[in-house]
């Protein structure tokens, strides 16, 4: 089978859609993320992961199991099921006419931080272009997906979230937009598990891995990813350039 082929096999079945920032395929940002990561989001080979004196391979397929599963990225829009009568025709309609309407523009310099326990690069202050665009891509986006079912809902809300995270998520099918929204591109699971030595060893990894890498990062495509079934990694299936060029991939 194709990469064509497959994709389009993924596109006719897919349980979730995402719409992600997520470098373009060979730049360096894809390759750094894609060799931390162990998987490349458009099914290419990968470089070797990072080496940690004294970490085995199953430690660190297991520090960076959630973010390999969602692939390289960051999120634009969260992950949901589409609404009974649409399709992945429609959500890419949506998608190339939202990103016809937005120029594309250059992140702020990327930074290591540990936003809720994990380890990830944030941009090191707002960005209202990027705001502008991860708004426009809930909303616009949201008539193509289908009601939190009561279990989502009730595991949301076991994180405890405030009053407006609450109403977002009936409101939007995710907490963290709008207001709530931060960008991040995730490196690890939550590192509670982990010494303080080894914490420092895996930011110490990070930083050699990405802080090389060059700056600004330039946003000029959504990348749109599948996932197959509940569970099943998510790849991508088409990059829709910003200011109306046409998709790849799709």
């Amino acid at each position: 089978m194709s990469d064509a082929e497959e994709r389009a096999a993924v596109m006719a079945g897919a349980y979730r859609w995402a719409v992600y920032f997520s470098p373009p395929p060979q730049a360096p940002w894809a390759r750094a993320g894609a060799g931390w990561l162990g998987r490349d989001v458009d099914g290419g080979a990968c470089g070797p992961a990072p080496r940690i004196a004294g970490w085995s391979a199953q430690t660190w397929s297991w520090v960076t199991a959630a973010p390999r599963r969602y692939g390289w990225h960051g999120t634009l829009r969260a992950p949901w099921r589409l609404a009974p009568g649409c399709s992945a025709a429609d959500v890419l309609s949506v998608l190339r006419m939202l990103a016809a309407e937005i120029a594309p523009f250059d992140l702020p310099p990327l930074r290591l931080g540990s936003p809720e326990g994990f380890l990830a690069l944030q941009p090191v202050h707002p960005c209202a272009a990027l705001q502008a665009l991860a708004d426009a891509c809930v909303v616009r986006l949201q008539p193509t997906a289908a009601p939190l079912t009561a279990a989502e809902l009730e595991r949301y809300s076991a994180r405890g979230l405030s009053v407006r995270q609450q109403q977002y998520l009936r409101a939007w099918g995710y907490p963290y937009v709008l207001e709530e929204f931060h960008f991040h591109m995730t490196l690890t699971e939550r590192l509670e598990p982990l010494s303080a030595a080894q914490r420092a060893e895996l930011q110490a990894a990070a930083a050699a891995t990405f802080d090389p890498l060059p700056q600004p990062v330039h946003v000029d495509a959504l990348s749109l990813f599948a996932q197959p079934q509940p569970a099943a990694p998510l790849r991508r299936v088409a990059r829709v350039p910003l200011g109306g060029g046409g998709a790849s991939g799709s």
